[in-house]
């Protein structure tokens, strides 16, 4: 049988009333546009070294007036200022001599990793360098705060006395943890670390598996730990005293470019779970690390 057009199109209108219209089922899983959520125990630490002039008289004068230093104990900041260090906080508006040495207006950061080692064949290195650091609690990151030394002789001060350590292969290096508190802030620990000598090797036990696991010895210098509870935007700061040449401090914030040059070191808490002003796709970019 031989049907005409019209009523095959008659057909098909029935057909389709008779059958209901049902859309495709959507895929389940995770969407591709939705925004990365950060884990909760996850925080993003900026990470700042600012090369100047060694001595300079703003960078170890006037910004130290501007940032507390007094919110760490006594007995840590002398510690601390007999080996060299110099310690300070800064809770809340940027102060201006530290805006001036961070370049702010200046100096997009770059999106990656937390190793602060410029590479390039570049004849000046930059006197700014700033990183985004993810660091999850309870678990430990570094900061390279110098470059490897042959040999480094450390003068260290310690209960009225003054003695030399000897460390080949040296660099120095900051442990850092941080761990989240419920009320956003987050508690900071930077801890001072020489790492020497040839890396070690040795098999470790996790999780009932056995993995290879390569570290250097280290000298940890644990009653110089520095603690401070920082709220989102508040940044610790860590330089050197220029007047202690061969300390600890002296070793970690100084450096060689043609001259003597001084480092400062800034740590800033720049995102936790609880913080929503930072946009969508820094978010998406500073959490994959961190990522449930």
């Amino acid at each position: 049988m031989v049907y005409s057009p019209g009523r095959i199109l008659v057909l098909l209108t029935v057909f389709s009333a008779l059958g209901g219209c049902h859309s495709a089922p959507k895929p389940k899983g995770k969407s591709p546009l939705s925004t990365t959520q950060m884990s909760p125990d996850c925080v993003v630490l900026e990470v700042f070294f600012v090369r100047f002039p060694f001595d300079d008289p703003e960078a170890n004068g006037q910004l130290w007036q501007e940032v507390d230093e007094q919110h760490f104990p006594p007995e840590l900041r002398q510690r601390l200022a007999r080996n060299g260090f110099r310690v300070g906080l800064v809770g809340g508006q940027i102060p201006f001599t530290l805006s001036t040495l961070l370049e702010l207006e200046d100096k997009p950061a770059p999106a990656g990793q937390a190793n602060l080692t410029e590479t390039g064949e570049a004849q000046e290195p930059p006197r700014v360098v700033r990183r985004h650091m993810p660091v999850r609690a309870k678990q430990r990151g570094e900061i390279l705060a110098s470059d490897v030394h042959k040999q480094l002789l450390v003068l260290i001060r310690e209960s009225g006395q003054l003695f030399g350590e000897t460390y080949q292969q040296a660099q120095g290096i900051l442990a850092v943890k941080g761990q989240p508190l419920p009320d956003g802030r987050v508690s900071l620990t930077l801890l001072p670390e020489v790492h020497h000598d040839e890396p070690n090797r040795r098999w470790v036990g996790s999780q009932g598996m056995l993995r290879l696991e390569t570290s250097r010895p280290k000298r940890t210098f644990d009653e110089m730990a520095i603690e401070a509870t920082v709220a989102s935007g508040g940044m610790i700061l860590l330089g050197c005293l220029p007047n202690r040449p061969g300390s600890l401090g002296h070793h970690f914030f100084t450096e060689e470019n043609g001259q003597l040059e001084q480092k400062l070191l800034v740590v800033r808490v720049a995102q936790t779970q609880h913080d929503d002003l930072f946009c969508p796709t820094e978010v998406l970019d500073l959490s994959a690390v961190c990522e449930q």
